[in-house]
């Protein structure tokens, strides 16, 4: 759910990249993400400067910046994603203005995919031909490309998994209790003998009917969180504050 990039403060040719867009009125791609959901949008540079940078931007970008306070920059000629800090913004004309341009050493979330967390408890079955069977509580969900799933189970501190082990998960999909499942192997497990659990990440694949069940889960999802981001805007651009 990472993306690791090279560091790097804002050099001369970025804004050199910057001035051009200005110039010959080309966008940029403007990255946040929303519980999960990313929030990409083209957006138009309206002013550069050595201090800060404007662009006009998609109402849900703006509302995105607002809740994350910060966004990332890219474009064909600036591959790297370049993370900025909002200084103001102007909800009525969708303009925003950034500062503290530079390149972060991760990006913690995935720029492209929906990494969709369920709104009540799920329990998943895991279960390996090596390791038995036990019980998790499923964490987040994901539709990757080639028709890979990713699936993220907070797991007891003991397991009888371990990386790259074959493994079933088994599980009722949120609010309409389709029982699927998904055949992979452990991609990741995370944690320490100082927490209360651990994070056990399977990428995998479902047979089409299951698949087909959880692409209209996670759209469902998707959907219902960019309707949330829209009644925030609107909050907004009313001039009422956000509850922290």
């Amino acid at each position: 759910m990472e993306t690791t990039i090279q560091t790097e403060q804002l050099s001369d040719s970025i804004l050199d990249n910057l001035w051009c867009h200005l110039r010959e009125q080309r966008p940029v791609t403007l990255h946040n993400n929303y519980k999960g959901v990313p929030v990409t949008y083209d957006a138009e540079v309206a002013m550069v400067s050595t201090e800060y940078v404007g662009f006009i931007a998609h109402p849900l970008q703006i509302a995105a910046i607002k809740l994350e306070r910060q966004t990332y920059i890219q474009s064909k000629e600036m591959p790297d994603p370049i993370r900025a800090k909002p200084i103001s913004i102007d909800y009525t004309n969708r303009v925003v203005m950034v500062e503290k341009l530079k390149r972060p050493h991760v990006i913690n979330y995935d720029l492209n995919h929906s990494w969709i967390t369920p709104t009540q408890p799920v329990t998943v079955e895991l279960d390996s031909d090596m390791g038995g069977t036990m019980d998790g509580a499923l964490a987040t969900l994901a539709a990757l490309e080639n028709n890979l799933l990713h699936v993220v189970v907070e797991v007891p501190l003991e397991v009888p998994f371990d990386r790259q082990d074959e493994i079933r998960l088994t599980f009722k999909l949120p609010e309409n209790g389709d029982l699927v499942q998904v055949a992979g192997v452990v991609y990741s497990l995370t944690g320490s003998q100082d927490e209360e659990s651990r994070r056990l990440e399977v990428e995998g694949r479902a047979a089409l009917q299951d698949e087909i069940a959880i692409l209209a889960y996670l759209a469902k999802r998707e959907d219902a969180l960019i309707s949330e981001l829209e009644a925030i805007y609107k909050q907004l651009r009313k001039g009422r504050g956000l509850e922290d």
